[in-house]
């Protein structure tokens, strides 16, 4: 995977993970901050924190090896679905599991999955 479509990845995660604030009771799980665990896997990609607003916006910072990138915009939810949609970035849908601190959003398209930590 090159790096932009890496890095359209994660700063799809991160609007997938945000877009669980504001819909439903799995969105009220979600507001507040939370920080990215990265794992070999997503190496050289992590996220740092990420805030869910229970307005339906969030905000993120997306880390790429030595590059942190703001990310900003909406997101909604329907189920155990999170559409993030930024700016610059195309709408992403992502599978989202919430536990007492911890969510694990899944890219539908590619499989791959990212934990946030409160």
């Amino acid at each position: 995977m090159d790096l932009k479509m890496r890095n359209t990845f994660f700063t799809t995660v991160l609007l997938g993970t945000l877009a669980l604030a504001g819909c439903n009771a799995t969105s009220n799980s979600v507001v507040g901050t939370w920080e990215g665990r990265a794992t070999a896997e997503e190496a050289p990609f992590s996220f740092g924190a990420v805030t869910f607003a229970p307005d339906g916006t969030f905000t993120a910072e997306a880390k790429y090896g030595a590059t942190t990138r703001a990310v900003s915009g909406r997101y909604t939810t329907e189920g155990e679905r999170i559409t993030l949609a930024g700016q610059g970035i195309p709408p992403r849908v992502y599978e989202v599991s919430t536990g007492d601190d911890t969510a694990v959003f899944t890219d539908q398209t590619t499989g791959k999955s990212m934990t946030l930590d409160r």
